[in-house]
């Protein structure tokens, strides 16, 4: 009968500890979930989802000061005063979220043919893809010096879904002349001028309505740090959606938010539009 009650008495102590172990070890988790929590707030209350949508805003409202001013003779002007506007807004908006803020866009610039707009950009990239129908391409070259040689010359690419290549064109400058190459011939040669506009759609010897088809192609831009200007793609999509892309200016924009734990500096460089 002793032995029963020795036993009896060493499993109600093992059941103690384990159940104070199981106490001891609840708190500590708590404590360590309690902790990290804490830690993680304090680092993301300016959250990478913040920074996007605040991109993705500015990108939005230059586009929005392009189309306001599209045919006001004073563009330049319209679309500073409508982005200035914009960065009053919104640092009050994100000041109510305890926020703080700035928004500095530089002034609008000559943008080359890069995928961002800059020197630096993307050279050689995809402007459009899944393309019907071209019905309107212009080019505006507005600094014909940036142009180069023939070996990096600006290009302009219609390659099919077979990556085979259906129409090109070369903008070069051989030192006396401004070359127009259009399917390895050359269709132009102007003595050079500041400003050259290029209505690639709407002249016959760019046979450009002759080599498209109905199969769909996408418009590739290669060595596009060599030009600068503006351009302008509108048409339809294989899908039979309309499209509109083009070109005006850029600017660098740097945004800079702050709250009581953190501050995020960066610039980002928009198109407009």
């Amino acid at each position: 009968m002793r032995k029963f009650d020795d036993s009896a008495q060493l499993l109600l102590l093992a059941a103690f500890a384990i159940g104070f172990t199981l106490v001891i070890t609840t708190i500590m988790l708590n404590n360590v979930i309690y902790a990290s929590n804490m830690a993680s707030e304090s680092t993301s209350d300016i959250s990478n989802y913040e920074i996007s949508n605040i991109a993705k805003m500015t990108d939005e409202a230059t586009s929005a000061a392009y189309n306001d001013s599209k045919y006001e003779t004073d563009r330049d002007a319209k679309i500073a005063a409508y982005m200035d506007s914009y960065a009053n807004e919104i640092s009050t908006i994100y000041a109510f979220r305890g926020l703080s803020l700035s928004f500095d866009d530089s002034n609008l610039t000559d943008a080359y043919f890069t995928e961002n707009g800059l020197y630096s950009g993307n050279s050689d990239w995809d402007v459009v893809k899944n393309v019907n129908r071209t019905d309107i391409f212009t080019i505006e070259l507005i600094n014909t010096s940036k142009l180069v040689d023939e070996s990096n010359a600006y290009e302009v690419y219609l390659v099919n879904q077979s990556n085979g290549t259906v129409w090109s064109m070369k903008v070069y400058n051989d030192s006396t002349h401004i070359n127009i190459s259009v399917n390895n011939h050359i269709v132009d040669s102007r003595t050079p001028t500041t400003y050259m506009m290029l209505n690639i759609t709407g002249v016959s010897s760019f046979n450009f309505n002759k080599s498209t088809t109905n199969d769909p192609y996408m418009i590739k831009f290669v060595n596009s740090s060599n030009a600068m200007g503006y351009y302008s793609i509108s048409g339809g999509l294989a899908d039979g959606s309309s499209f509109v892309e083009e070109r005006y200016k850029v600017t660098n924009a740097t945004i800079s938010v702050a709250s009581s734990n953190n501050k995020i500096n960066l610039t980002i460089p928009f198109t407009i539009p």
